[in-house]
């Protein structure tokens, strides 16, 4: 069992781009999000008896990681488990808690915000960012935003691809083919 750290006892975040999270867990998906997916690549989803997740290549990583890069997120599909993560949010405060650490007032709510300790972006970003990443992270965990900026790596996403809207397909190392409609 993972003991989740509360947002006030680091000082910062950032998602470093090294892969570790896509390649230790298992990413859950919503019904939505497995529809979305199977539709173009079935065989890259599972579907078992508690949930659907993303399959996972021999190695154990995530099938849909390229180099640093989700390619669902090119294609704004990306799981919520992955757009949250090492993030926790919670409504009520975790059980270790006690001192209400993970205590995060937005927008007049209470929210209890904790990280994951086995991310290496703990303590690694600039600190005046930390609190524009927690309430992206709450409205992604909300879901009343659906695109990530604050709380993904922009510097790798923005220098390794650009991706224009007029573009008909979209294909990396040859392995996904995807069609805009």
């Amino acid at each position: 069992m993972v003991n989740y750290i509360p947002w006030r006892l680091i000082r910062s975040w950032k998602c470093l781009a090294c892969g570790r999270c896509c390649k230790k867990y298992r990413v859950n998906l919503t019904w939505e999000e497995y529809e979305k997916i199977a539709r173009y690549w079935p065989q890259e989803v599972k579907r078992t008896g508690d949930g659907f997740y993303l399959k996972r290549r021999p190695d154990g990583g995530c099938r849909f990681l390229w180099g640093k890069l989700c390619y669902l997120q090119i294609l704004n599909i990306k799981p919520l488990a992955c757009k949250l993560w090492p993030f926790m949010i919670l409504t009520r405060p975790d059980k270790m808690d006690i001192n209400f650490e993970g205590l995060y007032q937005f927008k007049n709510k209470e929210y209890f915000v904790y990280l994951n300790p086995k991310c290496s972006g703990i303590n690694k970003g600039d600190p005046l960012n930390l609190k524009k990443v927690i309430e992206e992270v709450i409205n992604l965990w909300l879901g009343l935003k659906k695109n990530q900026y604050y709380s993904t790596n922009r510097e790798s996403l923005l220098s390794t691809l650009v991706v224009s809207q007029e573009y008909k397909e979209y294909k990396i190392e040859n392995r996904f083919s995807f069609k805009k409609k």
